[in-house]
């Protein structure tokens, strides 16, 4: 593509210059806050567009992402880049033939040399690589380390010492731990996976999604059914778990009127706007307590937030290709750290670290060490909301509501997640999984 430019030369004549113009890469991404955007352009639109002459990254954020994209690339239209919203919204569109096998430019870049295995085969299904997982996260227990140091509180390791702690919050007026599914249902699959993790333990979980067998054995029950007990008791936000959101609930940690937020390692981007200054370095991150004596500690359960793949009718493929292979670099993942911590858990091998790192950052990069660490070594589970295909998916966030509310049995729910999941492993939209070696 030429651009002509006119200019005025001496005696009036008009004199006709051609320069190349960039080739637009167009990614449509959720509806991120102003200051998350602008880190978005400061850290890759700018430094794409500065490295090469040939691509311009053009990024429009969207409320409704996930419908937008979804609707416009199963049409034949849509950006060049694809989001969804993780792994398991990615078999739909490769059999449909929306999105472009990324085999070669992972070959290419040599991306399975840079990245945790485990992590980037959740994005191998249906036989090729068919998108790119940017956010290792995994669910665990937020706390404001101020309020913890003032009431005397120390870090929970087990359940008993964190009931403890939650059953004292609520006895001096705060809530027992805050959080909330406001505007966003599958909150609810975050203590899910929380509590089948953690009490099933990922070996088991692992064979009953490997065999499709075991739904309804006594340890899945018990994990339903402690997510209710807790549900009940208050320590999922007390009365007001359907009135609240994530921003909301950190707010309310900032506050110290709770000690704890339970939620996926992204719950750190939205502390940038409460944990600032001084307090910067209260809002700290540490794994489930345990549940299960028997089972090892800590469990980190893998997920991926969202993940990125390109469109087969793209005609830019290799540039879209360029701004991946840009994403997966310790560069990228060190400077998003620095301004959007959580969001950006990008699954090297070696994320990389900052001694002189403080406040939020720190948090975030010990966090990441940890998680990294544990999956490198296969010790690991499963979060629902990147392994689970979505009809059973939807059962998990859905249903799980309805037991909490004594609409449902835990049995009756997880024999309608074993129909919903052997109908879906049927028409092959189940992932191929990593094994944990716990």
């Amino acid at each position: 593509m030429m651009r002509l430019l006119l200019s005025g030369v001496a005696a009036g004549v008009l004199m006709i210059s051609s320069v190349a113009a960039k080739e637009p890469v167009t990614l449509w991404f959720w509806g991120a806050p102003p200051n998350l955007q602008d880190a978005f352009t400061k850290v890759l639109i700018e430094p794409f567009n500065a490295s090469q002459d040939e691509y311009e990254l053009q990024i429009e954020f969207l409320q409704d992402v996930d419908n937008d994209v979804r609707t416009a690339v199963l049409a034949g239209e849509g950006p060049d880049l694809v989001y969804t919203s993780g792994p398991s919204y990615i078999a739909p569109l490769a059999k449909a033939g929306a999105i472009e096998p990324l085999d070669a430019y992972a070959t290419q870049y040599g991306w399975g040399d840079r990245l945790l295995k485990p992590v980037l085969d959740t994005c191998n299904q249906l036989g090729h690589l068919y998108c790119m997982p940017p956010s290792l996260i995994s669910d665990g227990m937020f706390y404001n380390k101020a309020l913890l140091a003032e009431k005397g509180w120390e870090v929970p390791k087990t359940m008993a010492e964190v009931e403890k702690v939650m059953d004292a919050a609520k006895a001096d007026g705060l809530y027992a731990s805050v959080t909330g599914n406001k505007g966003w249902q599958p909150v609810n699959e975050n203590y899910a996976s929380i509590f089948i993790n953690n009490i099933v333990g990922p070996e088991k979980f692992y064979d009953i999604l490997e065999s499709g067998e075991g739904w309804d054995s006594p340890e899945m029950i018990k994990a339903i059914d402690e997510s209710a007990r807790w549900f009940k008791a208050g320590y999922l936000g007390g009365s007001d778990y359907f009135s609240l959101n994530f921003d909301e609930s950190i707010s309310l940690v900032s506050q110290k009127k709770s000690p704890f937020f339970f939620a996926p390692s992204i719950g750190f981007q939205w502390a940038t706007n409460y944990f600032t200054g001084d307090t910067a370095g209260d809002f700290a991150f540490a794994p489930i307590p345990q549940m299960d004596a028997s089972l090892p500690y800590p469990i980190y359960d893998l997920g991926v937030a969202f993940t990125l793949s390109i469109n087969s009718k793209s005609k830019v493929k290799d540039g879209a290709a360029a701004v991946l292979d840009m994403i997966f670099t310790p560069e990228f993942a060190k400077n998003m750290a620095d301004v959007w911590p959580g969001y950006w858990g990008i699954p090297l091998k070696e994320f990389p670290t900052n001694p002189e790192a403080t406040g939020l950052t720190a948090s975030f990069l010990t966090a990441m060490a940890d998680m990294t660490a544990a999956v490198d070594k296969g010790t690991f589970g499963f979060k629902i909301g990147t392994f689970f295909p979505p009809a059973t998916s939807q059962v998990m966030f859905e249903d799980i509501e309805s037991v909490w509310l004594d609409k449902m049995t835990a049995t009756d729910m997880l024999a309608k997640a074993a129909t919903a999941y052997a109908d879906e492993k049927a028409k092959g939209l189940t992932q191929v999984l990593p094994k944990p070696t716990m």
